[in-house]
């Protein structure tokens, strides 16, 4: 094979990533719902693995996209939340022990937590349309009503 050439596959993985992308958005609500923050956080984490692949670099070789947005500043804004996170400490999923509710300052972190949680996936899926894996057709899209 000669230098610079690229190399394609034959076979594209598009459908397999839209498949693990669906099942980790399912994981992200039922974990929400049921409470445990710890694995919400990991399923997120999965979800920037998935979609900050295909940040395309050549687009932004300027350091800026189309609307302006960096890819450092993609990376910057997710790891945000991570950084807000650990400032409160650890996940409590389990609650108080025995007959023991809570104390104050941890049901104060877990709702801390959770808004954090949520702004995560807000960022994800917002980030999910952007990169043309979503919920939202882009201008010129075959698929559009009109």
């Amino acid at each position: 094979m000669e230098d610079g050439e690229q190399k394609i596959s034959k076979y594209s993985s598009g459908v397999s990533i839209l498949i693990r992308l669906d099942q980790l958005w399912k994981d992200t609500h039922k974990h929400a719902r049921s409470g445990v923050y710890k694995m919400w956080n990991e399923d997120l984490d999965c979800i920037w693995r998935e979609l900050a692949r295909d940040i395309d670099t050549k687009k932004f070789n300027d350091g800026k996209g189309d609307d302006g947005k960096t890819i450092l500043g993609n990376k910057s804004k997710f790891n945000s939340f991570q950084g807000k996170l650990k400032k409160l400490g650890g996940f409590e999923d389990e609650g108080g022990e025995g007959f023991q509710s809570m104390k104050t300052t941890a049901v104060e972190n877990r709702e801390e937590q959770y808004q954090i949680l949520m702004d995560k996936q807000l960022f994800l899926a917002r980030l999910e349309n952007d990169l043309g894996k979503g919920t939202t057709f882009g201008e010129g899209d075959e698929d559009d009503f009109e």
